[in-house]
């Protein structure tokens, strides 16, 4: 089994999983997400993604009608029928089904809400041993002010765009820029430089990227030990740092090897520094935290 899917209670084998051609996320992508994993049969940091989950959906004016704990009670059953110990997984929550193709409401639907559990990829190990490769998208990252990044919505067309660029010159992960050439972050990743005074920069929220979960922990295991800048920082400057590194939930830390040409070395030293520390905050949370 590839991908499994529990969707308003029901659990079934994602490719004859169904939701109605008139629900509003299907035809408006009017719905929010959100995507982690588990280690040990332990959700990672959930109370956060349920947290963000509702942010977002109260952006878009979006019910939520479940409790944190009926949330993850379907998660947890969705991820016990699935069987293994290390998953992937994506909730969905869409404004549901309407009686008719119209982007305005008349009515007021009953909430969509979907688990879909998948196995963790193979590719992000052997990606921390040799780096990746990456490059800078001609897709501009939206402006703030034309949708806020931190609805984490079912839209995802601005990343969309910047990967089939980017697929296009040969590789797989694209970074975004801003408008005035800020970095802001890669098409499902943020990321983050090493200076060549070791300090530790990532771009700021103000740049418009997502407040990313693991970019937060990121963040905190490392001001423990360097100094770090959030800030609007040109392309320029990223790519003149001595490591440069990419985080997400799913693949936790990576190192890049080349970003449009330039060469680092991946993974560097504080690169593998950050990840045992990182590592050793989410084996503190698994041991305290429930399993499914």
């Amino acid at each position: 089994m590839t991908t499994l899917a529990w969707i308003n209670g029901k659990v079934c084998d994602a490719r004859n999983a169904m939701v109605s051609v008139m629900d509003r996320g299907f035809l408006f992508g009017d719905g929010v997400y959100e995507a982690g994993r588990s280690y040990d049969r332990c959700f990672l940091f959930l109370e956060e993604h349920w947290r963000r989950l509702r942010s977002s959906a109260g952006k878009l004016e979006l019910p939520v009608p479940w409790s944190d704990q009926k949330l993850t009670d379907g998660l947890h059953e969705a991820a016990r029928a699935y069987g293994h110990a290390n998953v992937c997984f994506r909730t969905v929550v869409t404004r549901g089904i309407i009686d008719s193709v119209g982007l305005h409401l008349t009515d007021t639907p009953e909430q969509t809400l979907v688990h879909l559990i998948t196995e963790v990829p193979d590719k992000f190990e052997a990606q921390r041993k040799a780096g990746v490769k990456i490059l800078t998208s001609s897709v501009k990252r939206n402006p703030v002010l034309a949708q806020d990044p931190n609805i984490k919505t079912s839209n995802y067309l601005n990343s969309l765009l910047a990967c089939q660029d980017v697929k296009k010159r040969g590789v797989v992960d694209g970074i975004l820029c801003d408008f005035r050439g800020n970095v802001t972050e890669g098409t499902n990743f943020s990321i983050f430089g090493v200076t060549k005074e070791n300090v530790v920069i990532t771009p700021g929220l103000e740049v418009g990227i997502l407040d990313s979960i693991t970019r937060r922990h990121v963040l905190s295991v490392a001001s423990t030990k360097f100094a770090v800048r959030e800030a609007a920082i040109p392309l320029a400057e990223f790519q003149n740092c001595k490591e440069v590194f990419i985080v997400s939930s799913t693949r936790e830390i990576v190192g890049v090897s080349d970003w449009d040409g330039k060469l680092y070395s991946a993974p560097g030293e504080v690169t593998q520094f950050l990840l045992r520390l990182l590592r050793d905050e989410i084996r503190q949370y698994v041991e305290t935290h429930p399993k499914f």
